[in-house]
């Protein structure tokens, strides 16, 4: 949990032939992950844009959250550090991306 606490902001991704392509400054979100398992999602010049909470293990994090309505929902991805790097994959049927964040906080 330690090691994923603070702002990471976006800044690369790589799509599932190995692909990496950087991302334009527009899209470079941040995502805050506090002590006390919130994640905070803001735009490229910090304006918050949504919260939900998280729960983390060794290689898995998951968000999640209840809709207005009432609905629960939660998303899970795999993650990893390389040196100061924050990976996380998404994956959904056969395909999958990665998004790779650099600690800014």
């Amino acid at each position: 949990m330690e090691e994923i606490t603070g702002k990471w902001q976006l800044v690369k991704g790589r799509d599932m032939t190995g692909g990496v392509y950087s991302v334009n400054v527009e899209n470079q979100q941040i995502e805050e992950y506090t002590k006390d398992n919130l994640r905070i999602l803001y735009d490229y010049l910090e304006n918050e844009i949504a919260r939900c909470n998280f729960r983390v293990t060794k290689s898995v994090i998951t968000i999640y959250g209840e809709n207005i309505d009432g609905t629960q929902w939660d998303n899970r991805y795999e993650y990893w550090f390389s040196n100061d790097t924050l990976k996380i994959r998404h994956s959904g049927g056969f395909e999958f991306y990665d998004e790779f964040f650099i600690r800014i906080k």
